[in-house]
């Protein structure tokens, strides 16, 4: 016996009779490319959201001063604050 799935909530069973009837194709196949449309998009969306926060980051870099760029954050503080940890 293959796989199986029991949906409880009769509203989603109905849903997915309703669109397999419509585009003339199984429950499960209907469900199946519900579900992979559904994990193309979440994956667009991540994508979008990595993108954004790598331009964010190119901006950043980008608006540094040059003698700041290619810094650590140790190197940063060493900078602004001497051995005793008053600003210099």
């Amino acid at each position: 016996m293959g796989a199986q799935l029991n949906i409880k909530d009769a509203a989603t069973v109905e849903l997915a009779r309703d669109l397999a009837r419509q585009l003339g194709k199984s429950v499960t196949e209907t469900i199946k490319e519900a579900l992979e449309e559904k994990a193309r998009k979440r994956e667009a969306e991540i994508e979008e959201k990595i993108a954004a926060v790598r331009e964010i980051a190119r901006e950043f870099r980008d608006s540094m001063p040059p003698e700041m760029r290619g810094k650590t954050s140790k190197e940063w503080m060493d900078d602004i604050y001497d051995e005793d940890g008053l600003p210099r």
